[in-house]
């Protein structure tokens, strides 16, 4: 019976778990309890707990790839409006444990140096990948970072995630000027 239960099923309870209570969390007696089974449907789907981890974390890493690929149509505002969108959608699913967690992802990295690098190196290649898609180095990484605070924020205040429609309009809206218009409107 417990082979019923798919690897979906044990991707998403570790994705919740960790989004809830960090890699520590993340534990395959832990996971079972959660999911009312034995151990032994785990090592159906898994190796180990490593093998699991490691699952986690590319998953992560592929992601933005990937949803570039979902939104490459358009002008560019509408692109940048398919990918707020995307995003918006994503965000709650990973609420769910359906996508894997920034907030996840990056409190792992944090005490993980392992983990941090090989972040480090995947937001490095999403500045790029967003750089190809949108241009303007210094407007997606600025893009990037308030992401960034508000998945922290997120994290401490859940309640500000309902903002998160609010401030995309204002992000596709500072992301869709031209270069030359944006700089022209800084100046006093």
């Amino acid at each position: 019976m417990d082979k019923d239960l798919g690897r979906e099923d044990w991707l998403r309870a570790a994705r919740l778990a960790l989004l809830r209570g960090g890699v520590e969390a993340v534990r395959v007696e832990r996971l079972a309890r959660h999911l009312g089974v034995t151990k032994g449907s785990f090592y159906w789907h898994f190796k180990d707990r490593d093998d699991l981890l490691e699952l986690l974390l590319r998953e992560w890493e592929s992601e933005v790839p990937q949803m570039l690929s979902e939104v490459s149509r358009g002008s560019r505002r509408e692109k940048i409006h398919a990918l707020v969108r995307l995003v918006e959608r994503r965000v709650n699913l990973s609420e769910e444990g359906e996508v894997p967690s920034d907030a996840a992802i990056f409190a792992w990295a944090s005490i993980d140096q392992k983990v941090g690098r090989r972040v480090n190196k995947a937001e490095e290649l999403r500045i790029q990948l967003l750089n190809q898609f949108v241009g303007g180095r210094d407007r997606i990484e600025l893009f990037y970072l308030l992401w960034l605070g508000f998945v922290a924020r997120g994290q401490r205040v859940p309640e500000s995630r309902k903002r998160f429609p609010e401030i995309a309009r204002f992000l596709v809206e500072a992301l869709s000027k031209p270069k030359a218009k944006l700089q022209s409107q800084q100046r006093p």
